[in-house]
């Protein structure tokens, strides 16, 4: 239960303990671990918040409330089956590993969708650890749920009830299958975000500012805190879903006229943006096509959730093993059996993967308002424009024209979506599978870049730079393959210079951890949330000691 989470809490700050929140131990979102080798002597103890996984929802469908364990593919699910012309926020992406919406609200992840942006809400329930005058540790719970009847102010104070209390009442009757009567939002809750109401307008500004990264000070003290406060429960707006969708592959003779479709077809108003725009260099293509085959088919007949999740929980157990050959076993054996199997997408896509360096995946969707028609109508003249151009000036003897293929069935938009989302894996199997070595890098760029970072003279140069996006705003993931003996660090480091010279910024959505050094203003925001530093102690290139190591 919640109260259980709180006192647990409490317990642990109590006996001179450290505290390591955890959702669902994916590690997609970038969340620490308990480390022995600090100055730090604390014990660190691990709170899993998993079987918090109760979620309703509020406003006739309009909101949801999650506890924080619930998965975003649970939530998913759970918002198609009870409203199907809503859906949730996170319906893409690493949806098949379920991570938690608390999670994702940590850390600031889930930027796939360009119509909803990153996960982000000011209405929360979470826990803040502080000293009172005697020296006590104190656990303070903030309410911002915004709901009627959990408001702080609906409770008289020593009357032994409290908005935590209730939730847990509630949470567990919905648990049991018990009707409840749908709660509603409070008018203070009304006011409050539950998602980035301002994104849309965002991304489509053609500046120099960057659209998303984990560095990001506003909102409410959930909003990428990294562990620093305990997320308990979240209220989250619902979407509406699309009355139709299409599904195209793009390919593209250069970069200049990628980035020019995205600006001038995907970014040209607020009101008509796709569903999602997703960049795939050949490199990308390559490899998933080489590694990923057998995941891909997984996800796209297995599908998402709890079986996914349990897949990857024996993969994690097999690499723990205690033999030497453990740790690597799964990948080898992926990579060596992948072509054993057919190709994960149809050949009209791959072979045009295979032909240009430069993809899109592009989903568009129509929402009762011809969003669909015009964005149709602007891609046709976009392509029309430059390959008339392209035959004007004779660039296409020998050259390429931009072609695009359509997703005819919705089996070739699951086929799709897998086949991207497994990049990451596909990766980390290629490496173990061809015995290289490799660093992952994820990124947000000035929404105005419109090239790639290139690596500094002095870098060593990589076997293969795999590079795929959130392309709609420019949040960049990029896997980079050495040889075996390559300084990874050194490598990782020089890259991580080589963005911020071309004004980006890392980590845009997996989490400084304790791998990245976070701004000043990022650190102070996270030290004013936490200022015994007991809650995921040296994020960001922050002390582990206590107190930060001042007096």
């Amino acid at each position: 239960t919640l109260e259980q989470a709180i006192k647990g809490l409490q317990a642990i700050v109590d006996a001179g303990c450290v505290v390591v929140p955890q959702g669902s131990n994916t590690g997609l979102t970038g969340g620490s671990v308990p480390r022995n080798d600090t100055e730090d002597t604390r014990p660190s103890v691990v709170l899993s918040m998993k079987r918090l996984d109760a979620h309703f929802p509020i406003d006739d469908g309009k909101r949801v409330v999650c506890l924080a364990g619930v998965g975003i593919s649970t939530l998913a699910s759970s918002i198609s089956n009870w409203f199907p012309d809503r859906e949730s926020h996170s319906i893409l992406g690493s949806t098949f590993l379920n991570p938690t919406t608390a999670a994702g609200v940590a850390f600031g992840s889930g930027g796939t969708l360009m119509r909803k942006g990153p996960a982000r809400t000011d209405r929360a329930l979470y826990c803040k650890v502080s000293r009172n005058k005697w020296g006590e540790n104190t656990v303070e719970v903030v309410n911002t749920l915004g709901i009627e009847g959990l408001q702080d102010s609906d409770f008289q104070e020593h009357s032994g009830e409290n908005p935590v209390q209730k939730l847990d009442v509630y949470a567990n009757d919905v648990r049991q299958g018990y009707r409840r009567t749908m709660a509603k939002s409070s008018k203070t809750g009304l006011q409050i975000k539950a998602s980035d109401t301002d994104y849309q307008e965002k991304v489509c500004q053609y500046t120099k500012d960057v659209s998303r990264h984990n560095s990001d000070t506003t909102g409410e003290d959930c909003n990428r805190s990294e562990g620093k406060v305990l997320i308990l429960a979240t209220v989250h707006d619902t979407f509406q879903a699309p009355s139709k969708k299409r599904m195209f592959w793009v390919s593209f003779p250069d970069m200049e006229t990628t980035a020019a479709f995205r600006r001038e077809v995907c970014l040209d108003n607020p009101a008509d943006l796709p569903i999602s725009c997703e960049y795939l260099d050949r490199d990308s293509v390559d490899i998933i096509d080489r590694s990923g085959r057998i995941a891909t088919y997984l996800i796209r007949y297995l599908g998402t959730g709890d079986i996914m999740g349990y897949l990857w929980n024996v993969k994690s157990a097999i690499g723990e093993l205690p033999f030497s050959w453990a740790p690597l076993f799964c990948d080898k054996f992926l990579h060596v059996f992948n072509n054993w199997v057919p190709e994960a997408i149809p050949s009209k896509f791959l072979n045009k993967g295979r032909e240009y360096d430069h993809n899109c995946m592009v989903a568009v969707g129509e929402f009762g308002d011809g969003t669909l028609d015009r964005f149709m109508e602007r891609m046709d003249a976009f392509i029309k424009k430059y390959n008339d151009k392209a035959l004007a000036d004779d660039v296409s003897e020998g050259g390429k024209m931009i072609t695009y293929v359509e997703a005819e069935s919705q089996a070739d938009i699951t086929a799709l979506n897998a086949f991207r989302f497994v990049a990451a894996l596909a990766f980390k199997t290629y490496v173990v599978g061809e015995d290289l070595q490799g660093i992952s890098v994820d990124y947000g760029l000035p929404k105005n870049y419109e090239g790639v970072p290139p690596l500094a003279d002095s870098a060593v140069k990589p076997l293969k730079r795999m590079r795929y996006s959130h392309f709609g705003c420019n949040v960049i993931h990029e896997d980079i393959a050495y040889a075996l003996g390559v300084d990874t660090h050194t490598e990782h480091m020089a890259f991580k210079q080589a963005v911020e010279v071309e004004g980006g910024k890392l980590p845009a959505e997996h989490g400084h951890g304790t791998e990245y050094r976070a701004p000043q203003d990022t650190q102070k925001r996270w030290m004013n949330m936490d200022p015994l530093n007991v809650l995921n102690p040296g994020i960001g290139g922050l002390s582990y000691l206590p107190k930060y190591g001042q007096k």
